[in-house]
């Protein structure tokens, strides 16, 4: 009962309480890995959190200081909702950092083979949101983005792997069609 406590200060966006991404962890696992109404109830800060409009402001230190992939992925769910849901709404300043920190996460994980194997679904993920960004931005505001992607495939054969697997899903999204 007292990891579902302090797992309400999670729900807590005043700016006055840090967030605490180990005990987000720790919520995560016990959604994945607890029985009963400690489940239940994990799922339902996950659920409450992950509809949190302010929820994506915390995603760059989830990725950071997780220690748990799961918890990871949850966060890059988070991300990907506002991507899809209030991209346009958010500040110029904010997309750019969103689409180049999304962009600087996918080069390091491609750059190392054994990394991008290790990480596959995590990879995919930041994949797949990277083409929920494009869906705003490419053509009218990243004209270059097919000349920025056919330079970095040149620099390793695992970022000109994973480039393709970006092409893919930009070539099966209906919405890009």
């Amino acid at each position: 009962m007292q990891l579902l406590e302090q797992a309400q200060a999670l729900l807590n966006f005043d700016g006055q309480t840090t967030f605490d991404v180990n005990v987000l962890d720790a919520v995560v696992n016990t959604m994945y890995r607890g029985q009963g109404d400690a489940q239940r109830q994990a799922s339902e800060v996950l659920n409450v959190l992950r509809d949190h409009p302010d929820a994506w402001t915390k995603v760059d230190s989830i990725l950071e200081y997780s220690k748990c992939q799961e918890t990871k992925y949850f966060a890059l769910q988070i991300l990907e909702k506002t991507i899809k849901t209030r991209w346009k709404a958010l500040p110029k300043e904010q997309c750019e950092a969103i689409k180049q920190y999304i962009v600087s996460l996918i080069i390091s994980h491609s750059q190392n083979p054994e990394l991008m194997e290790r990480e596959k679904v995590y990879l995919n993920k930041l994949n797949i949101i990277l083409v929920q960004i494009l869906k705003h931005e490419w053509p009218k505001k990243w004209p270059n983005f097919i000349s920025d992607i056919v330079e970095a495939s040149k620099t390793s054969e695992s970022m000109c792997q994973n480039n393709l697997e970006i092409l893919k899903l930009l070539r099966f999204d209906d919405e890009m069609i």
